[in-house]
């Protein structure tokens, strides 16, 4: 018995090494049919300023390839304290002006949700904003050292309601790097988490470039690229905040 526990210990030690071993993938990460997070309606956050600026982005995206763009403004209380009724006020506004000004994309609203500690407690009271069939609700978190402490609470209350949690720009996390990290990425898709990554930009996202780059080509190689999104905030190449 305990030479037969041996061996099969020994070949899925081999499988999971020949996993994590996988070659790594060096593409760029490309905008798809649908970019599922996006800071376009105006005056809401740190996105668009105004209205000619979020039609200009939204002009930027399609000409990209955009089929579809998901509104996703921040939802972060004590910073951008916006809620489902003010946003879908704020994104009928746009839709409507899109139409009129003939930019030919299908416009959705969604939210990105900052995860703090009362993230669960507002998905409970139903404050928060899901998109798409699959019932995403987007969300993101600290870029600090360790992992924050309502993550898995958060998602087990997304998974309990039948939504799907949704990791936005997954890159960006410390505490999913290393092998801490690994088991948290296996442990997060384990209950049903999906990861969002943002698009290679110029020199920004570029898989096997950096610290950042070799986690994209580990996501990538895993097939744990879920959903891939622009965030962008202004009408620019590189659609930052400050730009």
């Amino acid at each position: 018995m305990a030479g037969i526990i041996a061996t099969r210990y020994r070949a899925a030690v081999d499988v999971f090494g020949w996993f994590k071993k996988r070659p790594a993938v060096d593409r760029e990460i490309t905008l798809r049919p649908r970019d599922c997070h996006c800071h376009a309606i105006p005056g809401v956050d740190d996105g668009a300023r105004d209205l000619d600026m979020s039609l200009a982005m939204l002009r930027l995206l399609q000409a990209a390839g955009a089929e579809t763009i998901v509104c996703t403004s921040h939802m972060y209380p004590g910073k951008y304290d916006n809620t489902p009724d003010g946003l879908a006020r704020a994104f009928d506004g746009l839709q409507t002006a899109a139409a009129a000004a003939g930019i030919g994309v299908r416009l959705e609203l969604g939210a990105e949700h900052f995860l703090d500690d009362g993230l669960a407690d507002r998905i409970r009271r139903g404050e928060f904003i899901a998109f798409g069939p699959e019932r995403y609700v987007l969300f993101e978190a600290h870029t600090r050292e360790h992992a924050p402490r309502s993550l898995l609470e958060v998602v087990r209350t997304l998974t309990d309601r039948g939504f799907t949690p949704l990791l936005a720009h997954v890159e960006r996390y410390h505490w999913l790097r290393g092998d801490d990290g690994d088991e948290l990425c296996e442990d997060l898709r384990a209950v049903g988490t999906k990861f969002q990554v943002n698009r290679t930009v110029g020199k920004t996202n570029v898989p096997m470039v950096g610290p950042r780059g070799a986690f994209l080509s580990m996501l990538l190689a895993r097939g744990w690229v879920d959903e891939v999104g622009s965030d962008l905030h202004r009408p620019t190449p590189e659609g930052r905040p400050f730009a």
